[in-house]
């Protein structure tokens, strides 16, 4: 799953993760994303499930209620790229 470019440079190493050339990691990937705005993104790929987390923040929801928001973000996961 991990089967991604790696380039070294001087000391240092840099690894490119691009889901067209391993679908299998983008398919199996399990994390959120903030964005600078504060919304929740579920794949850095898309852009039609963002949950505008920072503005219930502001609104005052109390910690159980950001806690079902953020829990709806996980369940809007589905990844760009499936297997």
């Amino acid at each position: 799953m991990q089967n991604r470019k790696k380039y070294f440079i001087d000391d240092g190493e840099l690894e490119v993760v691009h889901p067209i050339d391993n679908s299998d990691f983008c398919s199996n990937c399990t994390r959120l994303r903030i964005s600078p705005e504060g919304k929740i993104k579920p794949c850095l790929l898309k852009n039609d499930n963002l949950i505008d987390f920072v503005k219930f923040i502001r609104e005052g929801y109390s910690q159980k209620e950001l806690k079902k928001i953020f829990l709806n973000g996980i369940n809007k996961r589905e990844p760009y790229y499936k297997n």
